[in-house]
C-alpha cells in the first residue's frame, strides 16, 4: 500500500464539519477583534458580540463563505484564538511572538507544501507531501518534528501545551480536513510567521 493511497485516509465525521466551521471562525474572528481593540482599551464586549453573531442560527452564510474562500482555520489558529481570550480574561499581557525555531519550522513547511501543491519537485523526487498528511505516516512525521523542536530549543510551557492539545484533537477527531498539515498550518498562520520573521530581521538590521 502506498502512503498516498487516499482510500485509506481517515477523514472527520461529516456531522462535525458544519459545527467546526461555525465555531472555529467565530472563535478566530472574535479573537482578531479582541486583539485589535486591546491596544485601545481592554474590553471584551466587541469581540464577544462578533463571536455570538457568527454563532446565531441565521448567520451560517458568514462562516460558510469564509470556509469557501479561505477553507477552515487550522487547529493552531483556533488555539491562538483561545489563548487570546484566556490572556484577556486572566488579565495577562498577550504573547506577541512565537519562538524562532517554531517560526522557521512553520515557514519552511509552508514553502514545502507550496512546492508540493505546484508539483515543483524535481522529476526524480516527488514526495507528495500533502497527500502524506492523510496517512498515519504524516502524523508520525509531525510528532517527530514537534518533539525534535521542543527538545532542541526550550520554549514556554504554553507552546508545549498547545502542541499536545492540537495533535490530540487532530488524532481523535481528524479536524479540520483529515489532513495533518491543515491541522497545524493554514495560510493565515503561515503569513503571520513570515511577518514575524521579517520583523525579527528588521530589528536585527537596526541594531
Amino acid at each position: 500500500m502506498s502512503w498516498t493511497d487516499m482510500t485509506h485516509a481517515v477523514l472527520p465525521q461529516a456531522v462535525f464539519l458544519p459545527l467546526w466551521v461555525k465555531l472555529s471562525w467565530a472563535c478566530v474572528a472574535s479573537a482578531v477583534v479582541l486583539r485589535l481593540t486591546y491596544a485601545w482599551k481592554p474590553n471584551v464586549w466587541p469581540a464577544a458580540v462578533v463571536g455570538v453573531v457568527m454563532l446565531l442560527p441565521r448567520t451560517d452564510v458568514v462562516p460558510g463563505y469564509l470556509a469557501l474562500a479561505f477553507q477552515t482555520p487550522s487547529l493552531v489558529l483556533v488555539a491562538w484564538a483561545l489563548w487570546c481570550w484566556a490572556d484577556v480574561l486572566e488579565l495577562r499581557e498577550p504573547v506577541v511572538t512565537t519562538p524562532r525555531s517554531v517560526v522557521w519550522l512553520g515557514v519552511l513547511l509552508g514553502w514545502a507544501l507550496v512546492v508540493d501543491t505546484l508539483n515543483g519537485w524535481p522529476a526524480f523526487f516527488n514526495p507528495q507531501l500533502y497527500a502524506l498528511g492523510f496517512e498515519a505516516a504524516g502524523l508520525w512525521l509531525v510528532l517527530a518534528l514537534t518533539a525534535g523542536t521542543l527538545l532542541w530549543v526550550q520554549v514556554p510551557r504554553r507552546w508545549v501545551c498547545c502542541a499536545v492539545v492540537v495533535l490530540a484533537v487532530y488524532a481523535l477527531l481528524r479536524l479540520p480536513t483529515g489532513n495533518v498539515w491543515d491541522a497545524v498550518l493554514d495560510p493565515f498562520v503561515w503569513l503571520a510567521l513570515h511577518v514575524q520573521l521579517w520583523r525579527t530581521w528588521r530589528t536585527t538590521r537596526a541594531v
